[in-house]
């Protein structure tokens, strides 16, 4: 996925939207499993929207070292606010083409930022992110499901529909992640389902 400014449209509304449509359940799956961060580790955030998430991590783990991958200007802008430029945090303008080279992580951390992707750019993207990671490291993802229900479907295809039109996203459809992750090779160790078992939040290890 290319860096691309389009979320900068939206990035102002863009957690009032999500709470207008899922309430907390959002928000609620992405703090999950953030305590199986293991303290003094070096955390990659793709993707990390306006901040809210970075601010939740640093006070559960103050000792964390993160690098903040965020290709909005603007919801970049919106995080570097939130926490005063702490010199614990890297900010980088950008996408997984801009994770350092020169750092090895501890944990991954990729919060509805997987559904960004056609089938096609989704294993390619992942496999740019395992190879930054540390043996036994983990994965933290959470994101939507392709699940049974008609009004799952329904919904996914509105949310696309408005992305394209409002921020020019490429996929029109939600790839199959955990079939991904697990294809690579990764282990799910834990998962908890919310918002009707629509929204899944996972903690995948590499082996």
């Amino acid at each position: 996925m290319e860096t691309t400014g389009g979320f900068d449209k939206i990035a102002s509304i863009y957690d009032r939207l999500a709470r207008i449509v899922f309430g907390k359940s959002i928000q609620q799956a992405q703090v999950y499993f953030l305590d199986h961060v293991p303290s003094q580790s070096k955390v990659l955030i793709l993707g990390g929207g306006s901040g809210w998430l970075l601010q939740h991590l640093l006070e559960l783990k103050p000792d964390c070292e993160v690098y903040y991958i965020e290709a909005s200007e603007k919801m970049l802008e919106l995080s570097k606010a939130k926490v005063n430029q702490s010199s614990r945090v890297h900010f980088i303008h950008g996408t997984e083409n801009n994770i350092p080279s020169n750092v090895q992580f501890d944990v991954a951390i990729t919060h509805f930022y997987l559904d960004l992707f056609t089938d096609a750019l989704l294993n390619v993207s992942l496999e740019k992110i395992q190879t930054t990671l540390k043996s036994n490291s983990i994965w933290l993802a959470t994101d939507f499901i392709n699940g049974k229900r008609v009004w799952q479907g329904v919904l996914l295809s509105v949310m696309y529909l408005f992305f394209r039109v409002t921020c020019g996203i490429e996929s029109s459809k939600l790839p199959d992640w955990n079939q991904q992750l697990q294809r690579m090779g990764l282990f799910k160790v834990k998962s908890k389902f919310f918002f009707r078992e629509f929204i899944e939040a996972t903690v995948y290890k590499i082996k």
